[in-house]
């Protein structure tokens, strides 16, 4: 008994003397766009493969939503390299103007794209996949009140994604070209557009699921969802939702947290030991903790970690201690329905996979999957 009495008191002074107290909300998420084009599952798989990134973007509130900018977009133009390593456009104009970024473009990129950013040109892979920018001739033999310039170009930017080929042909099919440049129309014709981006929304059978949690966010287009397909984009101005294709390829949005899910069988007090003791390559400043849980929005996006767990229930860092329910990391206490007077093997909080909305008081002893957070 004393044993056990010492043990206990030795756990107590090792819960409080590293933390702080007064602690709300430990979980952090932020989202990272990138302006490169994939297929869903591409994305998806990219963003889970990724040491920096989490899954693919699940959205949890329009506050987080509305600030991303994901206006940045590159576009194939009509500039082509020669097999003689001459640069032509697609109205046979050799080089005629040029906007190359610094040290570009390299020797194995034989198409040209440019930046909606920087308004630059860059190399590309023609086999590569990019919205384009289509143009009709207009003529008129007073613009510019220059003898050689008897038309001008209308643009039209096309948020397809395709090859450069492909977007040529498309061009050539509803246009007259894939666009030629001259300096006096690039920054008109380059500029802020709609186009779809990749969330981790998706069609399952008849349920609409995210990525990564069961979140009821949804903030559809007028006319949407339709029956065109079985994966969701935002629209890159108006962050409204539309279905697309899932193998059509645009950009997408990542998603990032500070939570590890650690799928081994453990007791509460192995699990404590395990989170402290983790060390990441990508955030080797990071020290990690068992986690605490605030109820409300902190509650269900916990939920969303805990339904990928291999047991059904998942250890959080809530322990009875000295007649107190406490955090271990001093983590305010908010589930006042919690027992005042657990059972004495009932002294350690996990979240259950069917979800009471509380913490569930559990024996220690069992051995469950357990949930760590990243901390500075």
């Amino acid at each position: 008994m004393m044993a056990m009495m010492s043990s206990l008191s030795g756990l107590f002074f090792l819960l409080l003397s590293s933390t702080v107290s007064g602690l709300g909300s430990v979980v952090w998420r932020t989202y990272t766009y990138h302006a490169s084009h994939r297929t869903w599952e591409d994305a998806q798989s990219f963003c889970r493969r990724s040491n920096y990134h989490t899954d693919l973007a699940s959205i949890y509130t329009q506050s987080e939503i509305d600030p991303l900018n994901l206006k940045q977009h590159y576009s194939w133009i009509g500039l082509k390299r020669l097999y003689n390593n001459t640069w032509i456009w697609s109205n046979g104009e050799t080089d005629y103007f040029n906007n190359w970024e610094n040290n570009e473009p390299h020797y194995n990129e034989d198409c040209a794209f440019v930046s909606y950013n920087t308004k630059k040109f860059h190399g590309g892979r023609c086999e590569g996949h990019l919205f384009f920018i289509c143009h009709n001739n207009r003529y008129d033999n007073s613009i510019l009140n220059l003898p050689n310039y008897n038309y001008y170009f209308d643009y039209t930017f096309i948020p397809q994604s395709k090859t450069w080929s492909e977007a040529q042909q498309y061009c050539k099919d509803n246009f007259d070209d894939l666009a030629t440049f001259r300096s006096y129309n690039l920054d008109s014709a380059v500029n802020l557009q709609d186009f779809p981006v990749w969330t981790g929304l998706h069609r399952d059978g008849e349920v609409w699921k995210w990525s990564a949690g069961l979140l009821q966010y949804r903030k559809w287009a007028s006319d949407e969802p339709r029956d065109n397909g079985d994966c969701v984009s935002i629209s890159s101005v108006s962050k409204t939702m539309a279905t697309q294709k899932c193998s059509d390829r645009f950009p997408f949005i990542c998603i990032r947290d500070n939570l590890i899910l650690v799928k081994e069988n453990k007791t509460w007090e192995e699990a404590l030991e395990h989170c402290r003791s983790l060390k990441t390559s990508f955030y080797p400043h990071y020290s990690y903790e068992l986690v605490s849980v605030q109820p409300g929005e902190d509650h269900n996006y916990m939920m969303n970690k805990v339904m990928e767990a291999n047991t059904e229930k998942v250890w959080t860092g809530l322990r009875f201690l000295a007649g107190h329910w406490l955090w271990v990391n001093r983590a305010d206490m908010s589930y006042p329905d919690l027992s005042l007077c657990p059972l004495e093997e009932q002294h350690c909080g996990a979240l259950s996979k069917n979800n009471t909305g509380s913490v569930e008081t559990t024996d220690c002893t069992e051995k469950l999957n357990f949930l760590c957070y990243g901390k500075y």
